[in-house]
């Protein structure tokens, strides 16, 4: 006696890898909507805490950016290397000894826009395949916005920085955490 087992339509995530993808979404937003809340609410924190809580944001949101590959189930190694670019911007923020308010700006700078580039590119191929892609694709637009300008004010102030990026990181969580939610449920997403 042989049980059939229905065929798994190849490339479309499963339940649980859509319910994971979600919580990993939410989480990973909700906690960079908070670190962007920190840096808004606190610009007069000193140049090294500025830089911890810059590389944590932007550590974070590349965090989420491998999260919201997972939720939707893509097969784009794109997206993985998109948040390794922020990853590292975000370790090396966080982590070089004496880094000085113009380095910092230029880092993070320069993070956000590979990154929001590599966002939007990734965003555009996807468009058939993710419902949500206008949200992604957004989110990459404020961050080459952003990077833009903390490049062209390399000489920021500590109250421009952290306004910068507590802006970037609270509207990309927003961004990724409404995605999460206008994900299709796989079940949905195998029917059509």
């Amino acid at each position: 006696m042989s049980t059939a087992v229905p065929p798994r339509s190849a490339g479309l995530p499963t339940d649980r890898a859509v319910r994971l993808g979600r919580i990993g979404l939410v989480v990973l937003g909700a906690a960079a909507l908070v670190v962007g809340v920190v840096l808004l609410l606190n610009p007069d924190v000193a140049a090294h805490t500025l830089a911890l809580l810059i590389g944590l944001g932007l550590v974070l949101g590349g965090c989420l950016e491998i999260a919201g590959r997972e939720a939707t189930g893509s097969s784009h190694l794109g997206a993985v290397v998109v948040g390794a670019i922020l990853i590292v911007g975000g370790l090396v923020a966080a982590f070089w000894p004496g880094v000085t308010l113009w380095a910092l700006a230029v880092v993070t700078g320069i993070s956000l826009m590979l990154h929001g580039i590599g966002r939007l590119f990734l965003a555009f191929a996807a468009r058939r395949e993710v419902r949500s892609w206008g949200w992604l694709a957004l989110a990459g637009a404020v961050n080459v916005v952003i990077g833009l300008l903390a490049i062209a004010w390399p000489g920021a102030t500590i109250l421009v920085l952290s306004l910068l990026l507590g802006l970037q990181v609270l509207a990309f969580g927003g961004f990724l955490i409404g995605a999460a939610f206008l994900m299709a449920p796989a079940d949905h997403a195998r029917a059509q």
